[in-house]
């Protein structure tokens, strides 16, 4: 099956890229993909990403438009076809 991840924010500066695509057999959840991600960028998604084993306050992963907290959070399946969106956790004033 065919995921598509993207990246956005100071993850697309840093990494130079827009996101990756990739062709996993079987099926997959967010946490999963995190790990196949963390092994293509050296442990990059779960420092950014991860909280003691939840998503960190601020990051917002999106599954097809709609946010994971909304959804099963790490446990989210992703399915054939879907867009994975990621943005690390920021904040302003």
């Amino acid at each position: 099956m065919k995921i598509e991840v993207k990246f956005y924010s100071l993850f697309r500066l840093n990494l130079k890229s827009s996101g990756i695509e990739y062709d996993i057999d079987g099926a997959i959840i967010l946490q999963e993909l995190i790990d196949k991600l963390d092994e293509d960028f050296e442990g990059y998604f779960s420092e950014k990403l991860l909280d003691s084993g939840e998503i960190r306050t601020g990051s917002i992963i999106l599954l097809n438009g709609k946010n994971v907290l909304h959804l099963d959070k790490l446990n989210t399946k992703i399915n054939d076809g879907d867009i994975v969106t990621l943005f690390p956790p920021s904040a302003g004033g």
